[in-house]
């Protein structure tokens, strides 16, 4: 028979997706308790957080008309005005006549991070969003920001011509009172030529008038032609739901992350834990057969299933272990085996003992030998006393099994017990004189079952092997 190695080390590496579902299954009850604690966790802390409503407005930058053109340095520039104005919005100047405006009992840092100053990008729109505990507050704050910060920015832009239109208003003040005064003289003359005279002037300071308010329109036109505004384009509104905590989304997302977290840590769990479960896993990671499964006897059994209850389930699981047994050497029958098991508890004994009596039952000879010289227990099985037994081998000259050997009940059934327990087991079971006690019970029986102690507690089931 032919092995494909490569083709088991793809199997082996492969993911049994079968058997994570039948995990995920199993512990599904976990997963979904991770996820109802998780859930309700943050659910109750969402609840008791202290709600934060959101308020927006938005403002429109008007640019100048005399800097609007279409080519490209234009618009860079439109862009650079709109996120200089958002920049702006959120400095001191305007933070602190927010305060004086609203009474607000706070500083202009504290102000600063209840708010966000967003320019939208393509356009020249500016977003300003509020957060706070009061959703009137929220609202009232966003359109504030928004109309100091457009009164000063007409303030800082107006400043630019107010020099020039306080001079040329002086001068039409002055022009005013000289033409008003003419008038009267005028009027007051008592010659013709006099009044003449007084006219003259009037008509002289009256074109004076119109060439100075002439350029007094001038400086107005240009002031209205260079000065970008600010315009609010929407009124902030109180909201009426918090804009956080979300404790629906809080809480679901809490719930995805606890079970999340619960099916990882059962994945890590399994993919750590190498201890064998199922009889596939045998199959899987010893790649070795299973000869015979077992159901689980709960408590001490002191006596073979097999014997008290020759018909049941488990008795005929013995008798298939047997089958498969006797199926792994058809050419060379099996003489001896010996049982044993990693660890202490693990049913080593109980297993030899039912499997020497279904043999028995089947017409073979069986001597069923207790080489547990540390802890023995197939005398209890059997209800035989251990006054004497294999120890008692060792010393004798003369090689008799007969005198060793107890009736165990069952027909060609015999138990050899281990007799009084010696202090050096590991040298006596791997010394020549036990090569000679196997060597005679196997042949005086057709087969000989060795019970041993635990592989992993001591050495002396490796020795015995």
């Amino acid at each position: 028979m032919s092995i494909d190695n490569n083709n088991d080390e793809s199997l082996e590496e492969s993911l049994d997706l079968r058997q994570y579902i039948s995990l995920f299954w199993n512990w599904g009850w976990l997963i979904v308790l991770a996820g109802v604690v998780a859930g309700a966790a943050a659910f109750f802390f969402s609840k008791r957080m202290t709600p934060y409503y959101q308020s927006a407005t938005s403002v429109l930058v008007n640019e100048a008309p005399a800097t609007k053109t279409t080519d490209y340095s234009s618009v860079m520039m439109s862009q650079q005005l709109t996120s200089t104005y958002a920049q702006m919005m959120a400095k001191d100047p305007v933070l602190s006549e927010v305060i004086t405006q609203l009474g607000l009992n706070m500083t202009t840092t504290e102000l600063g991070k209840l708010i966000t100053v967003t320019p939208v990008r393509d356009t020249q729109l500016i977003a300003v969003t509020t957060e706070t505990t009061d959703p009137q507050l929220s609202a009232d704050i966003a359109n504030a920001v928004a109309t100091v910060f457009a009164r000063q920015i007409q303030e800082i832009q107006s400043q630019r011509f107010a020099q020039s239109k306080a001079t040329l208003e002086g001068q039409l003040e002055e022009l005013e009172k000289e033409i008003a005064t003419y008038e009267t003289q005028a009027g007051e003359a008592l010659t013709a030529d006099e009044k003449t005279r007084l006219d003259a002037k009037v008509t002289q300071y009256r074109e004076i008038y119109s060439g100075v308010l002439t350029s007094y329109e001038s400086v107005r036109l240009s002031e209205a032609q260079s000065v970008s505004s600010v315009t609010q384009v929407e009124t902030a509104k109180p909201a009426e739901k918090p804009i956080r905590p979300k404790v629906l989304q809080n809480t679901m997302l809490a719930a995805v992350v606890g079970m999340m977290l619960a099916a990882g840590g059962i994945f890590v769990r399994e993919s750590l834990d190498d201890t064998i479960k199922t009889p596939e896993e045998i199959g899987q990671k010893l790649r070795l057969p299973i000869l015979g499964v077992i159901n689980h006897q709960n408590g001490h059994v002191e006596q073979p299933i097999t014997m008290r209850e020759p018909k049941s389930p488990t008795s005929e699981a013995y008798r298939s272990l047997r089958t498969n047994v006797s199926y792994t050497h058809i050419d060379h029958p099996l003489k001896s085996i010996m049982v044993t098991s990693s660890e202490p508890g693990e049913g080593k004994t109980t297993t030899l003992a039912n499997l020497a009596v279904v043999c028995a039952q089947n017409g073979k000879h069986v001597i069923a030998a207790d080489c547990d010289l540390r802890h023995p227990r197939l005398q209890v099985n059997f209800r035989l006393n251990n006054r004497k037994g294999l120890s008692n081998l060792f010393t004798e000259n003369t090689l008799v099994l007969d005198g060793s050997c107890q009736v165990s009940g069952v027909e060609n059934l015999v138990v050899v017990t281990t007799g009084s327990l010696p202090p050096n087991p590991a040298e006596l079971l791997g010394s020549q004189k036990m090569e000679k006690i196997l060597a005679a019970m196997s042949q005086a029986a057709d087969m000989v079952l060795v019970d041993s102690p635990p592989i992993l507690a001591v050495t002396d089931a490796v020795v015995l092997s």
